[in-house]
């Protein structure tokens, strides 16, 4: 397959998009901004571990409770119960040695499990019905999704999809990206771009060999994400890249001297040229993504279902979901696109904290993101079902798509 060169990207990186700064490829924290969630966050909360603060918590009781009600999940059996634990990793980053992760499970839990309500969120949003630490159900062996949130986001963003799969028997893990979340935005842009896939890849293998799970997992997984979290998600099925044109861009007197320091460094050039992608994962699922650092997504050899929005202000389609889309090549490859939709809708804020944000996905006359969500499920748990599980031929969703919120557009 042809490789894409990187002469818009390069030109992105370095006429600042962040680089070097700290600050978000979406220019501002994704899908849970910082300030944003500040409106009821307190210095209180213990940042990173899912314990509320007092006053936290008191606002997360005050959300109405229908709202906050498990999502159902779609109909391919009886739901299970949904567990959520908390774990952490250490793995050996190239070039920066040992980086931990905090890591996020959602997986179905034994019947008449029991279990505290987690907060995400930093405290702000209790999740009734959802039970801390419950055992594993019996049966399996259990199929993976690894989940990868946005930048200045956070590994419970997305709840609306994580929490369904686990109802549906799947095991889900989800990597805070450290450096890059909603509560320390302080990594250089420009390295998340090689650490990110490398996180990805940390957290599948902490997941087959926790102690909780292992042994009890099949070798069937797959690997969804929103925004910068779609571009992890693409690196990480496959996604080649070419280093030729972005010699060629630092040569520039304008280029962006710290950028390429790090960009040009052996090592890190290296990493992008052998590439991330995991055997392991059979299909991706990038939404809203980012096209930063995008490479050749005709590289990727597994199905891709691009989920878009037509209103994304953050990462808008004609920059970004577009010319991904054009570029993508395998026969299996699908867009769903919701024209009235923004940014966040693909992530739970817009819903779970109420006036955190009120643009890009969370206005008036975007369309309802809960609305979103449902179609994102069914076609998601299709995609899966039909090119993860091998259950092809028996997924309406995908064959007789019908909605008056999205389309579904094929090669």
């Amino acid at each position: 397959m042809a490789r894409r060169t990187w002469t818009w990207v390069a030109a992105t990186w370095l006429a600042g998009c962040g680089a070097e700064t700290g600050a978000s490829v979406d220019d501002g924290p994704d899908a849970i901004a910082a300030d944003a969630a500040g409106a009821g966050a307190s210095d209180g909360a213990v940042e990173g571990d899912g314990a509320p603060a007092t006053e936290d918590a008191a606002v997360a009781d005050a959300l109405a409770p229908d709202a906050l009600a498990p999502d159902a999940a779609p109909p391919s059996g009886p739901p299970y119960a949904v567990g959520y634990r908390q774990s952490s990793v250490t793995y050996a980053s190239v070039p920066d040695g040992d980086r931990t992760l905090r890591l996020v499970y959602w997986y179905p839990a034994a019947a008449g499990s029991e279990g505290d309500a987690p907060r995400y969120f930093r405290g702000l949003v209790r999740r009734p019905g959802i039970l801390t630490d419950a055992p594993l159900a019996a049966g399996g062996p259990f199929p993976v999704l690894l989940f990868s949130h946005g930048s200045g986001g956070i590994a419970e963003q997305s709840f609306f999809l994580t929490e369904a799969f686990a109802a549906a028997g799947w095991v889900v893990v989800a990597p805070d990206h450290t450096g890059n979340t909603l509560v320390d935005m302080g990594a250089p842009i420009t390295r998340m771009f090689f650490l990110r896939p490398q996180d990805a890849r940390a957290a599948l293998d902490a997941v087959w060999t926790d102690d909780v799970f292992a042994g009890r997992l099949s070798d069937r997984a797959f690997v969804a994400g929103h925004s910068f979290g779609g571009y992890t998600t693409m690196a990480a099925a496959g996604m080649a890249y070419a280093t030729e044109a972005l010699e060629a861009a630092c040569a520039d007197p304008a280029a962006d001297e710290g950028a390429c320091a790090v960009l040009l460094d052996p090592v890190v050039r290296g990493l992008f040229e052998e590439g991330f992608g995991d055997p392991r994962l059979l299909a991706a699922v990038p939404m809203a993504p980012a096209d930063v650092v995008s490479g050749d997504p005709a590289a990727i050899d597994v199905p891709v279902l691009l989920v878009t929005a037509g209103r994304d202000e953050t990462l808008p389609e004609a920059a970004h979901a577009d010319p991904i889309w054009r570029r993508l090549d395998g026969p299996s490859d699908l867009r769903l696109d919701f024209p009235e939709a923004g940014h966040f809708t693909f992530s739970d804020v817009c819903t779970a904290i109420p006036g955190a944000l009120n643009r890009d996905g969370c206005a008036a006359d975007n369309t309802p993101p809960a609305e979103v969500h449902a179609v994102v499920r069914d076609v998601v748990f299709a995609f899966a079902r039909r090119h993860v599980l091998g259950l092809a031929g028996d997924e309406p969703a995908l064959d007789a798509f019908s909605s008056e919120i999205g389309t579904l557009s094929s090669r």
